[in-house]
């Protein structure tokens, strides 16, 4: 599905609210998707979602954002992050959208082409190129940074045209109504037989026998759905043919009657329902296919060689059981390629019961054995074809395992596509960008992955009531045990929610690898500076701890297993207390034999979920297993 420049008109007047909003940080999300986190009073903290050649809209779900950014964000970044948007509009009654941001006296804007092949583009307040999202090369323009920016040849700009030039493009046309108005006059096809219904005129009639009075009835009924569109209060409907979304579009559209129709506040939110359904939209997943594909080949591969296998075995069966009677045909068979009147002898032989017909030349006989025909070599004794057709079947059999073995794997394969298709469309919470795991009383204990997030759970997320937990050695991430649970509700910080925070900043740390125990602290938040002593340096991502060291000792051993929130699955690790509170499938783990990576696999199989999934919640080291629950992993005991 294309969204049209109707759709383009109504989603720009939705985004309205969104001048005067800061942009507060720019991911790429996707190869041509790049997701806007803004603010403004009033409206709090709000996306705005661009799909080069897609669509646009403002949305307050939440995406899975890449740890690193690329290449364009980050020189979106560097231009917009802090800047204010101070205009949105749509050029040209076209596909394309253009964003104004101010930003400490200088302007740019962010082109978003959402026609086929379409772009997102940074140029400065001179039109010139600052960075595309990717290079392109046309004989018109040029896409690519320090070139001047030139728009795609434009349509028709329906809004400022008048009703002359409205009917100069029709009568010029040798197409019919339905063809001038959706191809000539840039409708396409849902608005160009939407005008035909309003005027209730014949789509197909030929524009050289529309009259004048039916001409200007078709610019009316244009105009009027311009201007329903443009100064009506925003609403949308997605329209649905059986499971399939066929449109979504501002206003009802007469075409539609009798349509499966789901009505939304505005189109934002109406294409905001269906993101999850883009593989529909944006058509489907080639790889997902590509993989269906080949598990139907090898299938198919399998039964033919099992076939195959089973006919081989068949005949060589056939062969033992006739084996007199089969060399007495192949003696006479011999006897007579050496005659001197060789068809006499074929055609006797020819005649008996068994035989269908012999290929002299090639030394080959056609035997009806139990109604069953095939082929054998005369020059070859019974038991030696028998032997040769064993052979094949043994050899038939084993491609067919092989196969069997490529068939798991592909299997697999599609698993695991499916696997990250659903994760990709699953909510992330905020937590999940660094190490967490929920207390046994409930508290959310998070921890940093490296130097970057030990520095930011402590500057961006440690409150006043919270307490700080490290590992007393080197090579161990910065944890906070908050006083809220996962959604920001207060908690109160109990001992054993200490024990386990101290519990989950041993496992963590780089003690895992070397000691079967480590001593871990904790301290008040007003203990944390980012001051070193004077003289000193103080690395990223490290901290000074001034005052008293409350110590706890842990022993490396901890729990991995599958929990709910919200209804949704997550794969959480942490201290064994906190992971059985909430878990009925999981393991317990130690310091071990089995490499992470293998131990990640399996358990991301058994738990039906991406081993990258599991991975995050490992220790730093290999593990063996030492209890299991709900899980059949014994093969790893």
């Amino acid at each position: 599905m294309q969204i049209s420049s109707f759709e383009v008109l109504a989603i720009v007047r939705e985004l309205q609210d969104l001048v005067g909003a800061y942009i507060d940080k720019i991911y790429q999300i996707g190869k041509d998707e790049i997701l806007l986190r803004l603010r403004k009073k009033g409206i709090g903290k709000i996306y705005l979602l661009i799909k080069a050649g897609g669509f646009l809209l403002k949305t307050r779900k939440t995406f899975e954002t890449p740890e690193k950014p690329s290449m364009f964000a980050m020189i979106l970044r560097k231009y917009l992050d802090d800047g204010r948007i101070s205009k949105i509009y749509q050029y040209d009654f076209d596909r394309i959208v253009v964003i104004e941001i101010e930003k400490k006296g200088e302007l740019y804007r962010v082109i978003s082409e959402l026609i086929p092949n379409g772009n997102i583009v940074l140029v400065d307040n001179e039109w010139k190129i600052v960075m595309p999202i990717r290079e392109q090369t046309w004989s018109h323009r040029t896409i690519k940074p320090k070139e001047l920016y030139i728009f795609p040849p434009s349509k028709n700009n329906l809004i400022e045209m008048d009703v002359e030039s409205f009917s100069e493009i029709i009568k010029k046309s040798e197409k019919d109504l339905v063809r001038t108005l959706a191809i000539d006059l840039g409708l396409g096809g849902i608005y160009a037989e939407e005008i035909c219904y309003l005027s209730n005129i014949d789509k197909n009639k030929s524009t050289k026998e529309l009259t004048d009075e039916e001409i200007r009835d078709l610019f009316r009924s244009m105009r009027t759905i311009i201007d329903t569109i443009d100064k009506k209060e925003p609403s949308s409907e997605i329209v649905k043919e059986g499971d399939k979304i066929i449109a979504v579009t501002p206003i009802h559209l007469k075409k539609f009657d009798g349509y499966e129709i789901t009505r939304k506040n505005s189109i934002s939110e109406a294409l905001e329902e269906i993101i999850d359904k883009l593989e529909e939209i944006e058509g489907k997943d080639e790889e997902k296919e590509r993989i269906e594909r080949q598990i139907e080949q090898q299938r198919k591969a399998i039964e033919d060689l099992m076939r195959r296998s089973e006919e081989k075995k068949r005949e060589g069966d056939l062969l033992y059981i006739h084996m007199k009677e089969v060399d007495d045909i192949i003696e006479r068979l011999r006897k007579a390629s050496k005659e001197k009147d060789k068809e006499k002898s074929i055609r006797e032989i020819e005649s008996l019961d068994i035989v269908e017909s012999v290929d002299l030349h090639d030394g080959i006989v056609r035997l009806r054995i139990d109604d069953k025909i095939f082929e054998i070599d005369f020059r070859k004794s019974a038991a030696e074809n028998a032997n040769l057709a064993y052979k094949l079947s043994k050899k038939f059999k084993e491609k067919a395992e092989r196969a069997k073995e490529a068939l798991k794997e592909s299997e697999k394969k599609l698993k695991e596509r499916k696997l990250e298709k659903k994760e990709k469309k699953e909510r992330e919470f905020w937590f999940e960008k660094y190490r967490w795991c929920i207390s046994s009383d409930g508290n959310l204990i998070i921890g940093g992955k490296d130097a970057k997030t030990n520095e930011r759970i402590v500057k961006k997320h440690m409150e006043e009531r919270d307490i700080y937990v490290h590992a007393d050695i080197h090579g161990a991430p910065s944890c906070i045990l908050k006083c809220r649970d996962i959604y920001g509700k207060e908690r109160e910080i109990t001992e054993k929610s200490i024990e386990e925070a101290c519990q989950f900043a041993g496992i963590y740390s780089k003690a895992w690898k070397q000691f079967g125990e480590v001593m871990v602290y904790w301290v008040y938040p007003d203990q944390v500076s980012k001051t070193p002593e004077s003289g000193e340096f103080l690395p990223k991502g490290a901290f000074v701890i001034r005052g008293k060291r409350n110590y706890v000792r842990c022993r490396m051993e901890m729990a991995i297993g599958e929990i709910s929130i919200e209804g949704i699955k997550k794969v959480m690790g942490g201290p064994v207390d906190s992971v059985k509170a909430r878990s009925d499938r999981f393991v317990v783990i130690q310091p071990g034999y089995i490499k992470k990576e293998k131990f990640a696999k399996l358990l991301a199989e058994k738990l039906e979920v991406t081993p990258d999934k599991v991975s995050k919640a490992l220790p730093p080291g290999d593990v063996q297993v030492i209890e299991v629950k709900g899980l059949d992993i014994e093969e790893l005991r």
